[in-house]
């Protein structure tokens, strides 16, 4: 009797203990960073942000931002993980840079020039993050060229903290990402 006793309150104590925590998180697990809960975005959803369709739009699912306006062009916002206070891409960079990669030689973008765009939090000095920003989207460039891509078709810049995804919260995690704008069609 006592033991079924002890095993029916265990089963009620896990049950409610199952049933307060938030979907998807263990209690032994430490909160995610922003940058891991967005995921690794396939060459279709890259392709998809960055070619129009004719339509007005502006969505953000799962780290995707796509703009339409004249200075912007198509752009899509991507979590490429770099070393602290580096341009030494981290391991699990890797996975996202093949998707975009691929995107690139898809064929409705095969033709298409673009701009990889660095963009920091506002932690540091202006003058640092917008150097460190260049460097990191100087560090995805040099990625590209080596699997192929024709480094005519990338230019590079570097915002630092100048135009961050979450102003009001300058630190966010969310805010240091790269950034590849679609230029349009090269030239003949």
């Amino acid at each position: 009797m006592t033991r079924n006793r002890n095993l029916l309150t265990m089963a009620l104590l896990g049950a409610c203990g199952w049933a307060c925590l938030p979907a998807g998180r263990l209690a032994a697990d430490p909160p995610a960073p922003r940058e891991a809960l967005q995921g690794v975005l396939t060459d279709q959803q890259i392709e998809q942000a960055l070619r129009p369709t004719g339509q007005t739009r502006s969505f953000t699912p799962r780290g995707l931002t796509r703009r339409d306006s004249p200075e912007a062009g198509q752009s899509v916002n991507l979590n490429i993980p770099f070393a602290h206070n580096s341009s030494e891409l981290k391991a699990p960079a890797a996975a996202q840079l093949q998707q975009l990669e691929s995107a690139l030689k898809l064929p409705s973008l095969a033709s298409d020039r673009f701009v990889v765009a660095g963009h920091t939090d506002a932690k540091g000095s202006a003058m640092y993050n917008q150097q460190l920003s260049l460097r990191r989207a100087e560090a995805v460039k040099r990625y590209l060229v080596s699997k192929g891509i024709d480094a005519g078709r990338l230019d590079t810049v570097g915002y630092g903290s100048e135009r961050l995804l979450t102003p009001e919260d300058p630190l966010d995690p969310s805010n240091r990402r790269v950034e590849i704008r679609d230029l349009g069609r090269l030239g003949p």
